[in-house]
């Protein structure tokens, strides 16, 4: 699936966030599948509130890639394996939660997405400003600035990260408030331990 020779490379990822109207998952989902085959290129759709920033996503997607380079990959699919390195999940069930759900009504959900050039090298990669638009047009995303993903100032989405991650306010108290982020990246981290 991956050549080894091809991994040797720069990281070369975009994230956008944004609200969407997902009546129907399968169909969101095979519209991003479509503009992924079509520019040779990963993406993977997340829950935006369990994302802890951008940070948190680039750290899953350099996990997930070099998990596929040193064949230690759980899934065949490095979509999910970037998913199940954001959950910091083993199992793919428990990961998908962390995946995109069918608005309900006519309310919007906030979404992640992530753009991968697999196969970049030194020399430069694919243009991932255009799939992202390409993406943006296919989902009617309102676009809304990726900074908007950190946790600062947002206690709804600190308590939802806390009760996903399953992390204990003993552990919080240990550690402070603050570095609810540094947890949660470790969780992600811990992924490679638990394989």
């Amino acid at each position: 699936m991956f050549d080894s020779q091809k991994q040797a490379r720069e990281l070369n990822c975009k994230l956008i966030a944004g609200k969407v109207r997902v009546s129907n998952v399968d169909d969101f989902l095979a519209v991003l599948k479509t503009i992924a085959h079509k520019y040779d290129v990963t993406i993977q759709a997340m829950n935006a509130e369990l994302i802890a920033g951008e940070e948190h996503i680039k750290s899953a997607v350099k996990k997930a890639l070099r998990a596929v380079e040193r064949n230690r990959n759980i899934t065949n699919d490095l979509s999910l394996e970037i998913l199940l390195y954001a959950a910091g999940r083993r199992q793919i069930e428990r990961a998908l939660a962390m995946g995109v759900s069918k608005s309900e009504g006519e309310n919007a959900k906030t979404v992640a997405i992530v753009i991968v050039d697999t196969y970049t090298s030194a020399s430069g990669g694919k243009d991932l400003d255009m799939v992202a638009g390409e993406v943006k047009k296919a989902t009617m995303m309102v676009e809304e600035p990726v900074q908007e993903l950190e946790l600062e100032h947002n206690e709804d989405k600190k308590e939802k990260l806390k009760q996903f991650f399953e992390i204990s306010e003993d552990e919080l108290k240990a550690v402070g408030e603050s570095k609810l982020k540094q947890l949660v990246l470790e969780r992600v981290a811990m992924l490679d331990v638990l394989k």
